[in-house]
């Protein structure tokens, strides 16, 4: 894998999630990071943006979102930035698979599934910013 890195900057629009995956796959090719990592990490980030746009802000319209992607000592790391509502995904309850699905909660799949692709996940509040960071390490 060889090292590098990119900033992304999205409209907080789904539409947007095509071309994120889209720039999300030409970084990886460029720097050779082994497909599993890359379809994993892709996949979380989709997930994340989408929780992001959906969920995340009264009011999408003309809002942001940036997301850093960095090849760098054997692993993708990936953050999603946005300004919206104070969430912090690490600490939500996990779901009960077991539940008959009557029972379940709605919400929380999505978490639970980055939760188990990633090897770290990691939530910060800066500057009225939620800072979401996912690391995979090349396998």
């Amino acid at each position: 894998m060889n090292e590098g890195s990119i900033t992304l900057r999205l409209q907080a629009k789904v539409e947007e999630i095509e071309r994120l995956n889209r720039q999300v796959r030409q970084f990886g090719d460029l720097h050779e990071v082994p497909s599993r990592t890359l379809y994993a990490v892709n996949l979380a980030i989709d997930e994340l943006v989408t929780n992001a746009i959906l969920h995340g802000f009264e009011d999408a319209a003309g809002q942001e979102l940036i997301v850093r992607l960095e090849a760098s000592g054997g692993e993708l790391i990936a953050s999603v930035i946005d300004s919206g509502k104070e969430f912090n995904p690490t600490t939500a309850p996990l779901p009960d698979l077991h539940a008959p699905l009557e029972d379940r909660e709605l919400g929380g799949l999505g978490i639970h599934l980055v939760r188990s692709l990633m090897d770290h996940v990691e939530w910060q509040r800066t500057d009225g910013r939620n800072v979401l960071t996912v690391r995979k390490r090349n396998r």
